[in-house]
């Protein structure tokens, strides 16, 4: 999907969807310019009307129930894309993860943060005790980790974990959690964990 919102109405019944991959700002912005010029765009539909895709916070699902409560009396639900994660594995794979979709964070993620993508998070900051960092592929991180992350929460055990200094309160990759403090020496300026023989081992 290329746009940020989707609007699809299907026997009256209206569905839209977020991109996953849009930032809130963009899809709100989108969601105002749309509704300002709903016109009829209400008319026969039989509710509740249901939003799906992007994982929302809960201060972002109120404002965007506010901006319909707005323009129609509709019901609307939000349905809840569920998190990534190792609860979310089905199935374990080797899928290249040099070749994935990614985006760019910039700052430190502080205790009582979370970052989740479908893709690549390459964050611009440290990874402090108490935060959390999820993405479906890989983690590059341009500071230190030592909160919890996860790489190939979708099962991808050919995901990495990447970053000046890997000292994590829980590192996991697909569905591995890392167990020992091994460090093979590579000569490289940046520290790497990924998936050796079934463990995880943290190259330096």
């Amino acid at each position: 999907m290329n746009t940020e919102v989707l609007f699809e109405n299907k026997e009256n019944k209206l569905k839209v969807t977020l991109n996953k991959n849009a930032d809130y700002i963009d899809i709100k912005n989108k969601l105002v310019s749309i509704l300002d010029a709903s016109g009829d765009l209400f008319d026969g539909i039989e509710g509740p009307i249901t939003i799906v895709g992007k994982r929302l916070a809960d201060n972002e699902e109120q404002e965007i129930l506010s901006l319909f409560a707005q323009k129609t009396p509709i019901l609307v639900v939000i349905e809840k894309p569920k998190k990534l994660g190792v609860a979310t594995i089905n199935t374990i794979f080797n899928k290249d993860a040099t070749i994935t979709n990614s985006k760019v964070f910039m700052g430190t993620v502080r205790s009582g943060q979370r970052i989740e993508f479908e893709g690549t998070v390459i964050l611009l900051g440290d990874v402090n005790a108490g935060s959390e960092v999820v993405a479906e592929q890989n983690i590059i991180v341009l500071g230190t980790i030592r909160g919890h992350v996860h790489a190939g929460a979708k099962g991808n055990r050919s995901a990495f974990i990447a970053a000046n200094a890997i000292l994590p309160t829980q590192l996991r990759i697909a569905d591995l959690m890392l167990k020992n403090d091994k460090v093979v020496e590579i000569g490289n300026g940046y520290e790497i964990a990924r998936v050796n023989m079934g463990e995880i081992s943290i190259e330096k």
